[in-house]
C-alpha cells in the first residue's frame, strides 16, 4: 500500500509547488484562480438615464452574460442608490437634476473578483419648455402589449408635457386611435425585416405559440382577444404594392399617421423575434441578418425624417425557464434566448456607434426590468401527484403590467434627456 500511496502524495506536492498554470501564482491544493471564466461578459449599458421622482433600476441577472449568472456574487460601487440582493436602484431628487456619476458592478467567485464593468448614471435637467409641441412614433413588436406606450403617455402628462403626441397606425391590437390617446406601430411577431418585407405571413413566421402568448397577456390586462383575422399585423405599415411588387413607402406612412410630417422622435424596440429561435451555431448569421435589416430601415427613416431623434432600444432578456416551458414546450430555453439577446444588445450598441449619426441614439431597456417580479405568473401544482400549488412564470417574453411600467419609465428617462436641448 505504501508503494502505491507515496507517488500519489508526491504528485499532489508537485501541484502545490507549481501552483496555477494560468495565473502563475503559488497555490494550495484547495486554491483556484480568480480569473474571468471563458465566455463570461458584462452586458452593462454605457449610460443609465434617470429623472427626479422616477426609480431607476439595474437588475444584475440582466447584465451578467453567463449561463449561470447567479453563480457570481455581485458588488456595486456607487455614490448613490441602494445596493440590494438582486438589483441596484435609486430615485433621484430634484437637487440631483443635471448630475451624473459612475457606477461599477463587480463579479466575484470564492477566489476573488473575476470581472467588473462600469456604466454612467445621468440625471436629466429640467426641459427648457414643457409646452413645446412634439410627436413620437414607436415601431415595435408584441412587447407593446404590456402597456408601456400608455404608461409613457401617462408620465409625460403628469410631468406637464401637455403637447406631447404619440403617433402611429393603431392604439394597440389593431384598434382605432382615440384623440389624445395612445398610438403606435407595434405588431406581434415583427422583426426589423418584417417592417421591410411582411405582406401577409405564414404560420412558420408567426407560430401559434406566439399568438397564444399574446392572447394570454391581453386577457390578463382585460383586453379582448386579437381579431380572428389579425389583419392589422399581416402587413407592414411601411409597404405598398406597386406593379405587383412590395415597395417601401415611408412618405405614405407619414401621411397616414402625421399628415405627411416627419416625427420629432422615433423609438424602435425590436430584436426579440429576430433572435428568438437562434441556436449557438446559427446565432452569428441571424445577428448579421438582423443588423443588415436594421441598417436598411434606419437609413430609410433617416431619409424621410432627417431631423428626427431616433432611439434604438436594447431588448429585455425575458423571465425564468418556467415561462419558456409554458409558452414553447422544449423548443427554446431561457439560457439560449438570454445569450441570443445579450449578443444582440452588444451588436446593436456597436451598430449605433458604427453609423456615426448623432441623431441615432441607444435606449437602454434590458437592465431596467425585473426578470422575476415583472413577468406574469400563474398558480401551478408542484407536480401531478401533489395538491400543493406554487407561483411560476407563465409567459416568457411578454411582461406583466408592472413590467410595462418599468419599460415606460426607462423610455421616459431617455426621452427627458433628449428634451434638454
Amino acid at each position: 500500500m505504501k508503494k502505491v500511496f507515496l507517488p500519489v502524495c508526491a504528485a499532489l506536492a508537485a501541484v502545490v509547488v507549481t501552483g496555477c498554470s494560468v495565473c502563475k501564482t503559488p497555490a494550495a491544493p484547495e486554491r483556484k484562480c480568480a480569473i474571468t471564466p471563458p465566455g463570461l461578459k458584462m452586458a452593462l449599458p454605457e449610460v443609465i438615464y434617470a429623472v427626479p421622482g422616477i426609480e431607476s433600476n439595474l437588475y444584475y441577472e440582466n447584465v451578467i452574460d453567463s449561463a449561470t449568472p447567479k453563480a457570481y456574487a455581485v458588488e456595486v460601487k456607487s455614490p448613490k442608490g441602494t445596493f440590494g440582493e438582486s438589483r441596484w436602484f435609486w430615485t433621484p431628487k430634484k437637487a440631483d437634476a443635471g448630475k451624473s456619476f459612475d457606477l461599477e458592478v463587480r463579479l466575484f467567485n470564492d477566489y476573488g473578483m473575476v470581472l467588473s464593468g462600469k456604466t454612467r448614471v445621468v440625471v436629466a435637467k429640467e426641459p427648457a419648455d414643457y409646452k413645446k409641441k412634439f410627436t413620437l412614433s414607436l415601431l415595435a413588436a408584441s412587447g407593446v402589449n404590456c402597456g408601456y406606450p400608455a404608461h409613457l403617455l401617462k408620465v409625460m402628462r403628469e410631468a406637464g408635457f401637455v403637447n406631447y403626441t404619440p403617433i402611429g397606425s393603431h392604439s394597440g391590437g389593431g384598434r382605432p386611435i382615440v384623440p389624445g390617446g395612445v398610438a403606435h406601430d407595434g405588431y406581434g411577431g415583427f422583426s426589423w425585416g418584417s417592417f421591410l418585407e411582411r405582406w401577409l405571413y405564414t404560420a412558420e413566421e408567426l407560430p401559434q405559440a406566439q399568438n397564444e402568448a399574446e392572447r394570454e397577456q391581453m386577457k390578463a390586462f382585460g383586453v379582448r382577444n386579437l381579431p380572428k383575422s389579425q389583419a392589422y399585423r399581416m402587413r407592414s405599415p411601411l409597404l405598398k404594392i406597386v406593379n405587383g411588387k412590395k415597395v417601401l413607402d415611408i412618405p405614405a406612412w407619414l401621411k397616414k399617421i402625421n399628415q405627411g410630417k416627419a416625427p420629432d422622435f422615433i423609438v424602435i424596440q425590436l430584436g426579440g423575434n429576430d433572435m428568438f429561435s437562434a441556436q449557438a451555431e446559427t446565432r452569428k448569421a441571424r445577428l448579421a441578418q438582423s443588423l443588415n435589416n436594421a441598417k436598411i430601415l434606419l437609413a430609410a427613416l433617416r431619409k424621410h425624417a432627417p431631423k428626427a431623434i431616433i432611439g434604438v432600444a436594447t431588448n429585455p432578456c425575458g423571465c425564468g425557464q418556467d415561462g419558456f416551458g409554458a409558452n414553447y414546450g422544449s423548443f427554446q430555453s431561457k439560457y439560449q434566448y438570454r445569450r441570443n439577446i445579450q449578443s444582440y444588445n452588444r451588436a446593436l450598441t456597436a451598430l449605433v456607434k458604427e453609423l456615426k449619426d448623432p441623431g441615432i441614439r441607444l435606449i437602454p431597456l434590458h437592465q431596467a426590468i425585473d426578470p422575476d417580479g415583472s413577468y406574469m405568473k400563474g398558480s401551478y401544482k408542484v407536480h401531478a401527484r401533489s395538491s400543493k400549488k406554487v407561483l411560476r412564470d407563465r409567459n416568457a417574453l411578454h411582461p406583466a403590467r408592472e413590467g410595462g411600467y418599468q419599460l415606460g419609465d426607462a423610455i421616459y428617462c431617455w426621452l427627458r434627456k433628449q428634451l434638454e436641448k
